[in-house]
């Protein structure tokens, strides 16, 4: 309990007083959630509709069509009648529209959400009922989320991300844009869910203001950087399928016009060629685009104990990530963006990256383009602990200046191109990996968040005595593996890294506040004495 001049704000306490009560979604939520069903429903109508009027208009036409048959003659046949019969064409459509507006009634009637017992819970149904609980110390995240159609409405959902994955999250859609920011709050003051408010908790008082800003805090937090959509259209144009498919469809139209010499007949080549080409062009082009409306509008928040991310052309979304929640970050630059000298940025969540859906990749991206600097000045905002400068050396550079252990000599005949380059270093505070030379890629973790360590070896290794050293996180698009490693380097890798883990894991349960560590780098002939 807190004492009463350390408590929130009274009209705070009054809105999550008003939680523990069954609340209504907004009532055009059922609107919203059957909208593009109404849509294509109103289309095919009134399609119909244009083609029995010109139908109509033409007589003998339609009649002659009609002889003829056609998947749509019964149903004109069948709407013939009411053409005929205003009056009744008339009824039918009130009668629709009143069905509609009744089961929209019901299904926003019995549409209820409230926090009680410790939990979240949400009914629907009013035909078939179903009855969600989300206990709230299961909580990971809550998301803001506003697709089209809720833009143009002033309308959001709220999603609630709980640690069983994309099946178990509960989506409250819709509210009104406001109330779901303040439900977006009450929610995380409520889950008490980060770290800092935990040990506030144990022995300060006027823990809540500083845990969870009230709806006149800064909740959005400090603005740490935006990426202009200019920059992510040419990063996302910039991707192998379509420079592999520019290249190759230069290549064939060179071949063809050396072949035939004629414009004419390489354009009508062309055109056979595209119902072959069309589902590889098309995919393509939905892949990119769809990767274009995910990241557009990116800008990326610092709120103190997590990063506020919001992005989304057509599907606007806010997600939180507390910082105490990442187990690994990492950082990639493909070929085709190091001209530019772009990199971007991705971590591991617990709780997050085993969302089946694949939409996990809005809470795992937290950089979608942006250059070194940016990627470098992200990732020591996810974990102060970490030094620039190593980070740095770790993307651009390569040998054992800084502390590094590279892979075998053995490696060359495997890995020709980066063997020079691949390897890790062992810092107070973590491990980090940096592997590939054209495809660059800098993964780090943090001793503490090691789940497990894992050393394999495949036959073309055991023929060359390496190994390959695996450093086991939560499921995520950071991977931590290390390859073509000495086997005697591994091995000694895998032992003082579960030494290194424990006694970090020990340093973190017993410590009030994270302690102040270096981040140097130490050469490798040091991490036995540690």
């Amino acid at each position: 309990m807190t004492e009463p001049g350390s408590g929130p704000h009274p009209a705070h306490a009054r809105r999550d007083l008003a939680l523990h009560e069954w609340q209504h979604l907004h009532p055009l939520s059922p609107v919203l959630r059957g909208g593009l069903v109404g849509l294509a429903v109103l289309g095919y109508a009134g399609s119909q509709l244009v083609d029995n009027v010109f139908r109509g208009l033409g007589g003998g036409d339609a009649d002659r069509d009609d002889a003829d048959g056609g998947p749509d003659r019964g149903v004109r046949e069948g709407l013939g009648f009411l053409f005929d019969h205003s009056l009744v064409a008339v009824a039918v459509v009130l009668v629709a529209l009143c069905l509609v507006g009744l089961v929209g009634w019901l299904t926003w009637r019995f549409s209820k959400f409230r926090v009680a017992g410790g939990q979240i819970e949400f009914r629907k149904g009013w035909l078939f009922r179903e009855h969600r609980q989300v206990p709230l110390e299961r909580v990971q995240a809550i998301e803001i989320s506003r697709p089209l159609l809720a833009q143009l409405t002033g309308l959001s959902q709220v999603i609630v991300q709980s640690a069983g994955g994309g099946d178990s999250h509960l989506k409250l859609a819709f509210l009104g844009a406001g109330r779901a920011e303040e439900v977006r709050r009450e929610l995380l003051a409520l889950a008490g869910r980060r770290d800092e408010a935990a040990r506030a908790d144990a022995g300060a008082d006027g823990a809540s203001h500083q845990r969870f800003p009230g709806p006149g805090g800064d909740d959005e937090g400090r603005e740490v950087l935006r990426v202009p959509n200019s920059r992510l259209f040419v990063a996302t144009i910039l991707h192998g399928g379509t420079i592999v498919l520019g290249a190759v469809g230069l290549l064939v139209g060179a071949l063809a016009l050396a072949t035939w010499g004629s414009s004419l007949e390489v354009l009508t080549g062309a055109v056979i060629a595209l119902p072959a080409l069309g589902p590889l062009v098309f995919g393509l082009v939905v892949n990119r685009v769809g990767e274009l409306l995910k990241h557009g509008n990116f800008r990326l928040g610092d709120t103190g104990t997590a990063a506020r991310i919001q992005h989304g052309l057509t599907d606007k979304r806010t997600t939180t990530i507390p910082l105490h929640r990442i187990q690994a970050v990492g950082m990639v630059q493909p070929m085709w963006w190091r001209p530019f000298g772009w990199w971007r940025v991705k971590v591991n969540v617990a709780g997050v990256a085993q969302d089946p859906t694949g939409s996990s990749d809005n809470e795992t991206t937290v950089l979608p383009v942006g250059t070194l600097d940016q990627a470098l000045a992200v990732l020591t905002l996810l974990d102060p602990a970490l030094s620039e400068g190593d980070l740095r050396r770790a993307a651009l550079g390569d040998g054992v200046d800084g502390g590094w252990t590279l892979v075998s000599e053995r490696a060359r005949r495997l890995d020709p191109l980066s063997w020079h380059r691949s390897g890790f270093a062992v810092s107070e505070h973590s491990l980090m990996l940096r592997t590939g030379r054209w495809w660059r890629r800098v993964c780090v973790m943090p001793h503490a968040r090691v789940q497990s360590l894992r050393l394999s070896q495949g036959p073309l290794d055991a023929r060359l005595d390496l190994v390959t050293v695996t450093l086991v996180s939560t499921p995520g698009p950071v991977d931590l593996s290390i390859e073509h490693l000495d086997a005697e380097t591994g091995s000694r890798l895998l032992r003082d890294e579960a030494s290194r883990a424990r006694a970090a894991r020990a340093i973190s349960r017993t410590a009030c506040t994270e302690p102040e560590v270096p981040s140097q780098l130490v050469p490798r002939d040091r991490t036995d004495e540690r």
